[in-house]
């Protein structure tokens, strides 16, 4: 007596019932778990824009802030004294290695109280590096030093200093020489 069961569930056999749920949970997730599959969101109450009232008889804008004037800044001439550029050319006469991109720093200290003046730049070549150091152009600002060092991109230090008595229009030479320890 070997009696053959039947399969009461035959759609899930060949797999149309789970197909068909499946597709009933989809189509039900999308509209519930992912609204925006689903359509425009209904906007909430604070962002629903009011039709603007109709206007009413017209009144007359009164200005609700001030502004106030800017303040005026005057400069004198004696607060910021005259700055003239100074030519220099900066070189060494040592066999050394100073490779391109190292850097030249000068420093010009006036006398009278002037502020000192600072350059650097990169050197592209070698020497002389022409440069221009801005100095004051007051006659108390000499004696002038400008001292210069040269840092070296491979450990090499150069440095230099010359004093200016007075005021020149002719580029200054300084040379740098080792610097020692």
């Amino acid at each position: 007596m070997s009696e053959v069961r039947e399969n009461r569930w035959p759609m899930w056999r060949d797999g149309r019932l789970a197909l068909l749920l499946g597709a009933a949970f989809l189509v039900q997730g999308c509209t519930n778990a992912m609204p925006q599959y689903s359509g425009p969101k209904p906007q909430p109450a604070d962002q629903v824009v009011a039709p603007a009232p109709t206007p009413g008889p017209t009144k007359k804008a009164v200005a609700t802030t001030t502004r106030k004037a800017t303040p005026k800044v005057t400069k004198s001439a004696s607060a910021v004294p005259a700055r003239q550029d100074l030519a220099l050319n900066v070189l060494y006469y040592v066999r050394i290695m100073v490779p391109a991109g190292s850097d030249l720093t000068v420093r010009a200290d006036g006398a009278g109280g002037v502020a000192p003046s600072v350059t650097s730049i990169k050197t592209k070549g070698g020497p002389p590096y022409a440069m221009s150091i801005p100095v004051s152009a007051a006659a108390d600002a000499y004696p002038m030093t400008i001292d210069a060092t040269l840092n070296s991109t491979i450990g090499h230090v150069l440095t230099g200093t010359v004093t200016l008595a007075e005021k020149t229009d002719k580029p200054v030479e300084i040379v740098l020489a080792p610097k020692s320890e």
